[in-house]
């Protein structure tokens, strides 16, 4: 393989993987998540194939020529650049997951009145009863 096949193949991965970190966190900024399994599964395959396209490039890059090891540096900062925007992706996955514990409790609280108005029906011996005389 050529270098400029490496090179087309690891850009195509790069930007395939920069394009979907963009679009995951645009969609948890504006709260547009519906599946994230397939949004986890989505970005395990986009790291697969970006680690395995830099794997191919370091194995040859001895017989690639000089230029490679310039090319390295290079995919080196891009790879930061795509770990500081995890870091960004996490915090807000941190933000959903505090929202969703939070609604979490306020549905328990809610399961907990509803199961209260249930049992009304049908109070406890020792409760006082409460009768309406106005009609």
């Amino acid at each position: 393989m050529e270098l400029s096949d490496h090179i087309e193949k690891i850009e195509e991965q790069f930007w395939a993987y920069e394009t979907l970190q963009n679009n995951h966190l645009a969609l948890m900024r504006e709260d547009r998540l519906s599946d994230v399994a397939a949004l986890v599964k989505e970005r395990k395959d986009a790291s697969a194939n970006l680690q395995k396209a830099l794997n191919a490039f370091v194995e040859n890059a001895g017989s690639l020529g000089g230029r490679s090891i310039e090319l390295l540096s290079t995919y080196e900062n891009r790879l930061n650049d795509i770990m500081a925007l995890d870091e960004q992706i996490a915090s807000e996955i941190e933000k959903h997951r505090g929202w969703l514990k939070k609604e979490l409790s306020q549905m328990k609280h809610g399961k907990k009145a509803i199961q209260g108005y249930q049992s009304a029906g049908h109070p406890p011996k020792n409760r006082p009863r409460v009768f309406s005389v106005s009609r």
